[in-house]
């Protein structure tokens, strides 16, 4: 079973048109779907024609402590339609950060729910509020995947920053490390602005960006109107066209990534075994080898303005923590000594929270956040 969160915080982007629609797209290949609508607006819950009757039956129920209210998230499934399933959302959610404020797991508890129970589904789809708050931290934390739909717009990629930022920081506090794919949506072929912008978020996520381009079509609104996916609704439309094309890359990328792990497997039991030494020799020749590769490394920010700023990298697994702080030095400089073995080290500053790479250093690569990490070679 496979999850993916739609998240982006800027509203009108096509998040919840995306959910419903590639959750629809994949039930149409025969894949089994659960829908799971964590916006208290319940705009997925209504696109797919579930409305307020199911009050006692929704995401509040399968996350909240009450034990009056509680419910396993299976008791909640409704039935959409053939292979596509729901939990419907209502407005109770919006109060379930008050609620549990004081508990130590808060932001895990979607997916625990979905960890605990036995679901018989390929995929779960989960639609996020437009927002960067508890509810969306939660389904970012149960997510394998997730897609940030970007529409052709100026303010497209204000904010996308900020929940780039989040990723880093559940990966850092959690150790749970998403894969991030930007998907343009509204996109229309008959303005130039509309390829201007696609070519510029293009160029910002590079091999992160999907292929597939959603098209502004009027059938996407009808479908959602009539409760019905676009599919569902006219599939020669350029709408479901277009959401088809995005369900068939995904599972295109997935059945890649499943065929190189069987040949690496494969590879790794046919290589030939290495030549055994003793004990004493191993020993001798390790202890050689990491006293003539242990370097140590300063790195240096000035940043005259900070509070606190930490060096994190592969080297201490992206933790911060006391160790990793840096000491101001004179004239707004801070500096680090770390003692680091040879290879290729990734790393970024954290200055008063904020994510940062090495302006002093022009090596840099991409990471699964859609930033980058500043580069070290030993």
């Amino acid at each position: 079973m496979k999850t993916i969160a739609i998240a982006n915080q800027k509203g009108g982007c096509g998040k919840t048109t995306t959910a419903i629609n590639l959750a629809g797209a994949f039930a149409d290949t025969g894949r089994k779907v659960l829908l799971i609508d964590m916006d208290p607006q319940s705009h997925a819950s209504f696109g797919l024609g579930v409305t307020n009757n199911t009050m006692d039956k929704s995401m509040y129920n399968v996350l909240t402590d009450n034990p009056e209210k509680g419910r396993g998230i299976e008791d909640c499934v409704l039935k959409v339609s053939e292979n596509l399933d729901m939990v419907s959302s209502n407005i109770l959610l919006s109060t379930l950060e008050q609620e549990l404020k004081d508990k130590e797991d808060a932001v895990s508890k979607l997916h625990q729910a979905l960890s605990t129970t036995q679901l018989n589904y390929n995929y779960v789809i989960i639609d996020c509020p437009p927002s960067l708050g508890f509810l969306t931290f939660n389904a970012l934390r149960a997510a394998e995947q997730i897609i940030v739909p970007i529409d052709m717009c100026a303010f497209s990629l204000m904010g996308v920053g900020k929940l780039l930022g989040m990723l880093e920081l559940i990966k850092i506090k959690i150790n749970h490390a998403p894969c991030v794919n930007a998907l343009a949506t509204l996109f229309d072929k008959r303005t130039k602005y509309s390829q201007t912008m696609l070519d510029e978020i293009s160029g910002f996520f590079k091999d992160q960006m999907f292929q597939t381009v959603i098209r502004v079509n009027v059938a996407i609104k009808k479908a959602a109107s009539k409760g019905v996916s676009v599919i569902q609704f006219d599939r020669q439309s350029n709408g479901a066209i277009d959401y088809v094309s995005l369900a068939q890359e995904l599972l295109r990328t997935e059945g890649a990534l499943e065929f190189e792990k069987a040949m690496a497997a494969v590879s790794s039991s046919e290589s030939p075994g290495k030549a055994i030494m003793t004990v004493a020799e191993g020993k001798l020749a390790a202890e050689q080898e990491e006293e003539a590769a242990i370097r140590e490394v300063t790195f240096a920010i000035e940043a005259p303005n900070a509070k606190n700023i930490y060096i994190v990298g592969d080297f201490n697994h992206w933790k911060i923590t006391d160790d990793n702080r840096l000491s101001r030095i004179v004239d707004g400089k801070w500096e680090k000594r770390v003692t680091l073995p040879p290879g290729r080290h990734s790393y970024k500053f954290i200055v008063d929270g904020e994510w940062l790479i090495d302006s002093r250093n022009a090596e840099r690569e991409p990471n699964t956040f859609g930033t980058f990490n500043s580069v070290i070679k030993l």
